[in-house]
């Protein structure tokens, strides 16, 4: 059962934050660094789509297993991205990390990573130990929210298994086992046939304490559904991380600012100079004397004169 799909929504609004930056004057170097952006929130969406499909196929209807895509949780401080997330009756948790290298991905004797980029191989962050970290922060997060059941008065501890999904198409060199695991790094496609080995060891091994914790499928549901409510969806500020302005900063930029807007100048009638503000209230205060009109001090006085010569 899919308890929570892939929001496609929120890698769209990043691509269209990242591409109206690159519609500002940037540096070559600057408008790499978003371009590179970009690509690999791309190529992280078809890795993605690419092992939700598969997993939804092998999985999706059937009611031992609850299936959570795109999950981003937190637990002391940390957080985890989580891209695909099984679960099944006997709370095994597999933790799935996708990845897709368009020219595979080769891993040393130490667990070092490579990706081969521009003609050679480049060291990148371990998916391994990533998605390790992942599982800490899941475990520590569904402690903390007492997600999981309890069973005659002992809460009920899940099982965690660390893969790491690659494309079809990619190309894994390996160590030798002795020298360095990777039975953890599998091909998307064979998800099904991985876990279905890892379930017929667990039931050749036939534990008391795993058979204790099979559960129903509505505990399966309910536990699946408290852990798709602490998902926390984040909005990254692209703007403040290449140091770029925003389209809504720029259209508020271009748009006058009413408190910067300029003051209204007034005129004298006759000398045509400027006049203060009091000025201005003042003949406005006394239009039956200035006719309506507004003089500075000096033509005022020159407005009165003239006035008592008419008179006279």
């Amino acid at each position: 059962m899919i308890i929570k799909e892939k929001d496609a929504s929120t890698s769209e609004a990043s691509k269209r934050a990242l591409e109206d930056i690159l519609q500002q004057n940037l540096s070559r170097e600057k408008r790499s660094l978003v371009e590179k952006e970009i690509f690999a929130i791309t190529r992280g969406q078809k890795g993605e789509k690419d092992a939700a499909y598969l997993i939804n196929f092998d999985f999706g209807n059937s009611k031992n297993w609850a299936i959570l895509h795109d999950l981003r949780i937190e637990a002391n401080g940390l957080v985890a991205q989580i891209d695909h997330l099984l679960i099944n009756r006997f709370f095994e948790f597999y933790v799935l990390e996708s990845k897709n290298f368009a020219n595979g991905i080769k891993i040393e004797d130490d667990g070092e990573c490579l990706a081969y980029y521009n003609q050679r191989y480049q060291a990148i962050p371990s998916p391994i130990e990533q998605n390790r970290r992942h599982i800490k922060v899941l475990d520590d997060c569904l402690k903390e929210h007492e997600v999981m059941p309890k069973r005659l008065g002992i809460v009920i501890q899940p099982k965690f298994h660390n893969i790491i999904l690659m494309s079809p198409k990619s190309r894994v060199i390996r160590p030798r086992k002795k020298d360095f695991d990777t039975s953890m790094v599998i091909k998307a496609d064979t998800l099904r046939t991985t876990i279905d080995t890892m379930l017929d060891n667990l039931s050749i091994m036939g534990t008391f304490a795993t058979a204790s914790k099979l559960c129903s499928c509505e505990t399966l549901r309910e536990v699946a559904e408290k852990i798709a409510a602490l998902h926390r969806p984040i909005k990254i500020d692209y703007a403040k991380r290449f140091g770029t302005r925003s389209a809504q900063a720029r259209v508020e930029r271009a748009q006058p600012n009413p408190k910067e807007a300029k003051k209204p100048r007034y005129y004298c009638w006759d000398c045509k100079s400027d006049v203060s503000p009091v000025v201005f209230e003042y003949c406005r205060s006394y239009q039956h004397i200035y006719g309506n009109k507004v003089y500075c001090k000096k033509c005022q006085k020159s407005f009165l004169e003239r006035s008592k010569d008419r008179q006279v």
